[in-house]
Formats: structure tokens, C-alpha cells, sequence
């Protein structure tokens, strides 16, 4: 797509355009479809079709509602066919569906009618006729006429192109589509761990030009190995272009892991937080999807770097398909590359090695240099690692050659499917890692690194390692009173043998994966990975009960699941066999991280991972009955049910329920929390009985076992008065949910958010029973206090603004 100039206000609009196949492939010469996209481009903003978005995996009509409400204007161009019926929803066609989620999403709506009355439209008389579907696009016709929509006639292309484009620029006079004008980005936003320039970095000039290609094409690049290896150094090319963009004032320069897909989610959310996207929202998917739709309307000296990807599949959905922000991916993974435009990164060339070894070390020896290179296979990783020690040791290239070859490890660093590191690669790191334990007093250096090998490869934060050294985690040390100065100077000590990277912040260390492979590797021949294990797990239960002092800090709270998962996956495969009391503490430690990431409710796909992984390794661990595997299931269940898998989640519900029923008794708080959920996954299926039923047993318990003000009690109270009214018993309803509002009002306080969600409830009861008078004030309390929480442009509040109106109205 052509660059878009901007509109007179500044403002660049996603605008969705809806057509059907005649509209698009007639007339010959210049189709209705171009000269509506021209004139749209014309205006400067950015236009959105589904034909984008072919070969998406979601279901069509879930993708084609999502890419509706992403954008700001809806644009609709009906002729006489009604379109393809959508796969999941055969009773619609796809511009029917995009004119009705247009219309619920509130966007602005400019509809042009085919003149069916012209003389000649220049389409074929054989695709004017709808012979299948002819009624019902009639039918859509009127109801679009019948909308109150003021429309417009067009017979020729260009007379199309010049109703659209007048239609939008006098939209565009008049307040945005959501009361305001566009929200725009903030001057510099920086996300991510972008990484510091390492010691001794050689920038490869050809690779930095393909980067900044402005070719076709060139919007995604993928960075991507030739050999398949690791330590090629894509990720540092990428961050050089990043910190270059940052340098010349660029809008947004977002860093984001793209490991999984929670670490993306995680990046995404990051970056839509620091734009003001998606204010106040714990849905992950939303501000991803957020971040996506301003990257393709408002994309200029923008880029997002997604680090170390690992599936085309699970990236495709966060890429911008239209608009000109620059997206860098990186990976060593072939299948990637169809992701965008390949730049392929290959080891040094001689030249290049010598090069960098010779302004690295300081000495002349050609000779020595290229001999050291060929055993290093031309490995930039490998030939930094070298280079450090050769600085730091004085040493010539034929002491360090020799030091090299002695090191015994023929077990490290196998052969795997991506490719065959080169001879020497491993002990390169290892002979790194010796030479700065050797010049350091504490001890430090070396267990900072085996910590950091079992952590996150994405990154450490550093005050987890100062954690570390505070508990004992990495030796005792004599200046106990300044453990965090003693951490700081060796992770710089670490940086400077190219063993460790820092975030341009300095708040996050990374080390590269190759070496925390040959690490965690090493650690397992020596018998020595179960012990940095032991010190990993004590250090993560410490950090997470510290945690719970600042439990609203949700990104403290995601990099502790990181960090959890990161620990139990790194070394998951590696031979040493781990104790029972170390398996406990760490299936401990999972399940924690699946509680976290329930409580958090951002990413019910990950929740849902962890917990199906978790599972059988309690079960086989623990016994079927241990209570740990009881919570797991329940977790569980509650994830599917996020999820929309309703009938997995009752089914989950009722075996956790009656085992704990069985297990621990009736009366436990476990037990009455399992009904509890159960109740509530019935309501959501419309079994409103039986939800009553478990609803009115779990209150009457609670209220026994707890007391009337416990807020249990007061939530089991609010669950039954909207199963009531479910159930159409709606005056219980109202008594009950009115009790449960004041109880909330007294103990928990106006503005707590269970009381929002009372006064919210007992509004929707009084509506139902027909007291709209009595109704109307709660909503306008509700959408008071959702407007202080998520800020009054906030998707959900123009919804229920949107929604208020129409009871006030009704």
C-alpha cells in the first residue's frame, strides 16, 4: 500500500471498506472498490478489508467483528449482490455482518447505494443479478435505507470517489468517531528490553542497509540465520537498527520477545499501555490487537521488533497488514521467513572476523587471528567470547588455541535439527566464563551466571539478582551491607566478557541463549545443575511472597510466572535427576504461576497451557487426591471457562467439587468455593435452576461457617440474586441483590469494585422488573465509576455509555 498523507487535522483513521465481488472487479478499467480506496488514501487514511486477511486462523465471523470494531469509520458500498455467506454464520453475508458490527461498535457510517435505476454501471448484467441471494440482499437494502442513514447514489467510479472522499473530509470537520479526535501517539515511546551495544560491537553496514530498505516489501523484514545456528548475531542487528531509530527521534521503537505467546502478549500490552490504547483493560488479546490496528493507521517512524520468534502461526495475528510501520522479526527458524522479506544473517566472513579480532584484542597476528576464526567457525558469539579473554589475559592467539582444544566438551552443544554449531564454540564459553571467575574475588560472577541460565532467557530484572545476593543465593559475602553493589559491579565484569547484555535502561540482563545452553549443560555433567535449581526455586518463593505486599503490580507479577516457567522448562530435559523435596517445591512453584496468571485474566490460552501441563505431573506425583491437584483442576476449569470452553469447564467444576466434597467435607472454604464456581459456570450455559440451587446452599453455608459480612458471603449473596434473576424469580432477585449492595456499601465502601459490581447487578434486576426509574441512577454510578477506572474513552465505557442511553430512552 502507498504511504497515506495525513488529513487536515492531523488524524489518520482506520476506515473499513465493505463491498461485494462486483464492486471490486468492475469496471474493467477502475473499479467502484479503487476509486473509493483512492479517495479514502486521498484523505490520508488508511484503509481495511477483510480481503486482507484470507488466510488468518481464526473463524471468519470472530475475525471479521474484531476487524470492524479496530477501526474508526465504516465505509459501506452496496450493489445488487449480497456477498459470500460467512462460514460460521451462513445466515449473513459478510458486508451484512460488517454493517451490523459497524453499528454496534457506534463507528461512523457512510453507506453509498449502486444506482440500480443508471443506464449503464458498466458491470455485466450476469453479475448484477444475485440469482441465489437476491432476497436477501434486497431485504439488507431496506434495512440499511430504513437505518435513519443519510445515503448516497453513485453510477460511475468516479463519481464514487468524489462522494467518499467529500463524505470524509466532512467527517472529518466534525468531532472523531468516538466524540474526539484521534488519539495520538506521544512523542518518543521506548518499550521493551531493547539491549545495549556490547564491547567491541562491529556493525555490518550491508545488513543495516537492508533493514532500512524502503522497497515493496519491506515493512515486515525477517532477520533470519542462514546456518540455522544461534550467535550468528540477528538480535544484536536488530538492536542496533532499534537503538539507530531511537536515536533519530523515531515516534515508537517497541522491543518484544517473541518466544511465546505470552511473552508477545506481555510485549504487546506493554507497548498499547504506554500509547494510552486500551486503558484499564486486563485482556491481553484486546491490547495486542489495540497496538495492531494504530501501528496500521497511524504507523509513521514507528517500528516493533519481535525477538527470537519461534511460530509464523502464533505471530501472524499481532502484524500490521496495511499502513507503513516498519516490523523486524527475528529467528532461526526457516519457516519465519514467510512472514515478510528475508535479510539472512551468515557467521563473519574472514575478513570481517579478523577484523573484529584485531580491534577487540589489539594484536597483529593475522595468522593467528584466521586459524582462531576457522576453529570458531566464524561465530561472532564464539569469536566475542575469545576476544574477551585474549583482552582480559594478555594471552596470544596460540595460548588461548591451545587452552581451547584442552577443554573437554564433546557432550556439549550436540547436533540438533536447526544446525551443527562449530568445534569450539562451547569451550569458548566456558573459557570465558573461567577467566573472569579467576579475577573475581567474591565468587559472584560465576553463580550470577549459572542463576541466570535457569531464569528467563528473555531477561532478569536486576533486582531479582540483588535479591539473590541479599538471600544468600549466590554465596556468603563479606560486605553484607552492600550486597547490591557487589551484584552491580560483577554483572558489569559479565558484560564486559560479552557473557551477559544489559537493557539500554540497565534494569534487565540478558544472556544469550547458546550460552546458558552450554551452562545449564555444563552444570548437569558436573552433577551441580540440581543444586543452582535449589538456589533458583528458593530465590522465585521469596520474590513472590514479597510480591503479595504489591500484588497491583501486574508486570511484576507476569516476569514471576516468567521466571517460574523459564526455571522448570530450561532444565526439564537435562539428565541429572532432581529430589523429591526440589520436584515439590518447583510443582509448588508452578502452580503458583497458573494461580498468577487466573488472578491476572489477561491470556486464558496461557492459563490454560500451564495448568493442562501442570496437571499430570501432579497427579502422578502427588496422588489424584492431594488437595494441590484439587486447586489445579479448579484453576483449570475456571481458565476454560474464560475461554468459552464451557462444557470442559462444567465438567472440570463438578469432578473438583465432589472430590473436595468427599475429601475435605462439605464444610470447607475449598469445597464452598468449588460449588461456588460450579453455580456460576452453570449460569453462564443458562442452567439458571441448577445454579440457583448450588448458589442458595453455598450462601446458607457461608453464612453459617463465615459469618453474614464476610465478603464471601456477600458474594455468594450477589451470585444468587443474579441466578435468581436468571430463573425469572425477580423479586427475591431484587431483595437479595439490594441486601448484598448496602452489606458492600457499609463494609467494603463506594467505590470499591464489588460494589460497582452490586450496583451495577441491582441495576439490571430493577430493569427487569420494569423500574427503570429506580434502574437509571445505578447505571449512571456504574458508568461513573468505570469512566474513573478505565478512563472515558475506554471501549467498555462507550458501550455501557451507549447502553445507558437506550435505557433512558426506553
Amino acid at each position: 500500500m502507498a504511504e497515506s498523507r495525513r488529513s487536515a487535522d492531523g488524524a489518520s483513521w482506520r476506515v473499513f471498506l465493505s463491498s461485494t465481488s462486483e464492486l471490486r472487479d468492475y469496471p474493467q478499467a477502475r473499479s467502484y472498490v479503487a476509486a473509493a480506496e483512492r479517495a479514502i488514501a486521498a484523505c490520508g487514511h488508511v484503509v481495511v478489508d477483510m480481503s486482507d486477511f484470507g488466510a488468518a486462523d481464526a473463524l471468519p465471523a470472530k475475525l471479521c467483528v474484531e476487524r470492524v470494531q479496530g477501526c474508526d469509520v465504516y465505509v459501506g458500498l452496496l450493489g445488487t449482490r449480497y456477498g459470500s455467506p460467512v462460514r460460521d454464520m451462513p445466515d449473513v453475508s459478510y458486508p451484512e455482518l460488517e454493517f451490523g458490527t459497524s453499528t454496534e461498535a457506534g463507528l461512523e457510517r457512510l453507506v453509498f447505494l449502486l444506482d440500480t435505476e443508471a443506464a449503464d454501471v458498466g458491470i455485466p448484467l450476469a453479475r448484477l443479478i444475485d440469482r441465489e441471494f437476491g432476497a436477501r440482499q434486497d431485504a439488507f437494502r431496506r434495512r440499511v435505507l430504513d437505518n435513519g442513514l443519510v445515503t448516497h447514489a453513485f453510477a460511475d467510479p468516479a463519481t464514487l470517489g468524489q462522494l467518499v472522499e467529500r463524505s470524509l473530509r466532512d467527517l472529518a470537520g466534525r468531532p472523531g468517531p468516538s466524540g474526539g479526535q484521534l488519539v495520538r501517539t506521544p512523542a518518543i515511546v521506548v518499550t521493551g528490553e531493547i539491549p545495549q551495544e556490547p564491547p567491541g560491537f562491529q556493525p555490518r553496514a550491508d545488513l543495516m542497509a537492508a533493514l532500512d530498505a524502503s522497497g515493496p516489501g519491506s515493512r515486515v523484514q525477517v532477520v533470519n540465520a542462514l546456518t540455522g545456528m544461534r550467535g550468528v548475531g540477528k538480535t544484536q542487528l536488530a538492536a542496533e537498527y532499534a537503538r539507530t531509530k531511537l536515536a533519530e527521534g523515531w515516534r515508537l521503537v517497541a522491543w518484544v520477545n517473541a518466544e511465546d505467546q505470552g511473552t508477545v502478549l506481555r510485549g504487546l500490552s506493554e507497548v498499547a499501555s504506554a500509547l494510552g490504547l486500551a486503558a484499564g483493560t486486563v485482556d491481553m488479546q484486546a491490547a495486542a490487537r489495540a497496538v495492531r490496528n494504530r501501528l496500521e493507521a497511524d504507523g509513521e517512524r514507528c517500528l516493533v521488533v519481535f525477538d527470537n520468534a519461534t511460530d509464523p502461526n502464533m505471530l501472524r495475528p499481532f502484524l500490521p497488514a496495511a499502513g507503513i510501520a516498519r516490523v523486524i522479526i527475528t529467528s532461526n527458524l526457516q519457516a519465519v521467513a514467510s512472514l515478510g522479506s528475508e535479510v539472512p544473517v551468515d557467521v563473519f566472513t574472514e575478513p570481517g572476523a579478523l577484523t573484529f579480532l584485531a580491534a577487540r584484542t589489539g594484536l597483529s597476528d593475522a595468522a593467528g587471528a584466521r586459524a582462531l576464526a576457522v576453529e570458531l567457525g566464524y561465530l561472532p558469539l564464539a569469536l566475542a567470547q575469545a576476544a574477551a579473554v585474549l583482552a582480559r589475559q594478555h594471552l596470544s592467539y596460540g595460548a588461548y588455541l591451545e587452552r581451547l582444544r584442552r577443554l573437554p566438551v564433546a557432550e556439549l552443544l550436540a547436533a540438533e535439527e536447526a544446525g551443527q554449531y562449530p568445534h569450539g564454540a562451547a569451550a569458548a564459553v566456558l573459557l570465558s566464563l573461567e577467566a573472569v571467575r579467576s579475577g573475581d574475588q567474591t565468587n559472584v560472577c560465576g553463580a550470577l551466571m549459572e542463576l541466570v541460565s535457569v531464569l528467563s532467557a528473555p531477561g532478569v530484572p536486576r533486582v531479582l539478582l540483588h535479591a539473590a545476593g541479599q538471600a544468600g543465593a549466590l554465596g556468603e559475602q563479606e560486605q553484607t551491607g552492600g550486597i547490591a553493589g557487589v551484584v552491580d559491579e560483577a554483572l558489569g565484569r559479565l558484560a564486559g566478557s560479552s557473557l551477559l547484555t544489559f537493557s539500554l535502561d540497565g534494569g534487565t540482563v540478558t544472556a544469550h541463549r547458546l550460552v546458558t545452553r552450554v551452562i545449564r549443560e555444563w552444570l548437569a555433567g558436573q552433577g551441580r545443575l540440581t543444586a543452582v535449581r535449589e538456589a533458583a526455586v528458593t530465590l522465585l518463593g521469596s520474590w513472590a511472597g514479597s510480591l503479595r505486599r504489591e500484588w497491583r503490580d501486574r508486570l511484576a507479577r507476569r516476569n514471576l510466572v516468567e521466571q517460574i516457567m523459564a526455571m522448570a522448562e530450561t532444565t526439564a530435559l537435562l539428565p541429572e535427576r532432581t529430589d523429591g523435596q526440589l520436584t515439590q517445591d518447583i510443582l509448588a512453584l508452578r502452580s503458583l504461576a497458573v494461580a498468577v496468571l487466573i488472578d491476572l485474566g489477561d491470556n486464558a490460552a496461557q492459563a490454560i497451557l500451564a495448568a493442562e501441563t501442570l496437571l499430570p505431573d501432579q497427579e502422578r506425583l502427588l496422588g489424584p487426591d492431594h488437595p494441590s491437584v484439587l486447586a489445579s483442576r479448579g484453576n483449570l476449569a475456571i481458565a476454560y471457562r474464560a475461554a468459552g470452553r464451557a462444557a470442559e469447564a462444567i465438567a472440570l467444576h463438578e469432578r473438583t467439587a465432589a472430590d473436595r466434597e468427599r475429601i475435605l467435607g462439605p464444610d470447607h472454604p475449598d469445597t464452598m468455593n468449588s460449588r461456588n464456581n460450579l453455580g456460576n459456570a452453570y449460569r453462564a450455559v443458562g442452567r439458571s435452576v441448577e445454579a440457583a440451587a448450588l448458589h442458595e446452599r453455598t450462601a446458607a453455608d457461608r453464612d453459617r461457617i463465615l459469618g453474614p459480612d464476610h465478603p464471601d458471603t456477600m458474594n455468594s449473596r450477589n451470585n444468587l440474586g443474579n441466578a435468581y434473576q436468571d430463573a425469572g424469580r425477580t423479586d427475591e432477585a431484587v431483595a437479595l441483590l439490594e441486601r448484598t449492595l448496602a452489606d458492600r456499601e457499609r463494609i467494603l465502601g463506594p467505590d470499591h469494585p464489588d460494589t460497582a459490581d452490586s450496583s451495577n447487578n441491582l441495576a439490571n434486576a430493577y430493569r427487569a422488573a420494569g423500574r427503570i426509574d429506580e434502574a437509571v441512577p445505578l447505571y449512571e454510578r456504574t458508568l461513573a465509576h468505570r469512566e474513573r477506572i478505565l478512563g472515558p474513552d475506554h471501549p467498555d465505557v462507550q458501550r455501557f455509555r451507549n447502553g445507558l442511553a437506550a435505557v433512558r430512552g426506553s
